[in-house]
């Protein structure tokens, strides 16, 4: 019986399969015995979140997608006023830069940033230059901002942070949290 139509053309190339057969180990993917070869620089890139940079100072907006921490160059990044810069730079709301991304504060724009002391242990303590009238963004925002630069000079992670804010006329305590985003 003779093959005929389709089927006849792979019967016909059986033969050439065959001879083709030997000569796949010559034809591999180009990779060779010799070992890896160097390639350069490790790969660098983002940074986990609570990576700290020597140079940046952390503040804590909002977008579309929640709280969002940015990083600012600044000059104060790891000495002991790095948490009062981190609350000029917060009061001064985001650059024009940040707002084209879309970036909003909630905090109300002030004369003045909220004052924060951070002992090496122990809660962060930030008072705000009014009676404590603020919202629950604007409070978030406060506390992680003051929480990583607590952080970064603890060495510690921003979330095991606390932070105590309290209103300047009242001086009760208003909130005692963590940076939670």
């Amino acid at each position: 019986m003779t093959v005929t139509g389709r089927a006849a053309l792979p019967a016909r190339l059986a033969p050439l399969l065959l001879l083709a057969l030997p000569l796949a180990p010559l034809t591999g993917c180009g990779i060779d015995d010799s070992g890896p070869a160097p390639a350069g620089s490790p790969a660098s890139g983002l940074t986990r979140p609570d990576s700290r940079d020597v140079a940046a100072i952390h503040v804590y907006f909002y977008s579309a997608t929640g709280l969002e921490r940015v990083s600012r160059s600044d000059a104060r990044a790891g000495d002991a006023q790095q948490a009062r810069a981190a609350m000029e730079l917060l009061t001064e709301g985001p650059t024009g830069a940040e707002r084209a991304r879309g970036l909003v504060s909630f905090l109300p724009h002030r004369a003045r940033a909220p004052h924060v002391t951070s002992p090496a242990h122990g809660p962060v303590e930030v008072t705000v230059p009014s009676d404590g009238d603020l919202g629950r963004a604007a409070l978030r925002q406060l506390v992680c901002t003051a929480a990583d630069a607590a952080g970064a000079m603890r060495s510690v992670r921003t979330g095991d942070v606390t932070v105590r804010v309290r209103g300047e006329a009242g001086g009760g305590v208003l909130a005692t949290e963590r940076c939670r985003r």
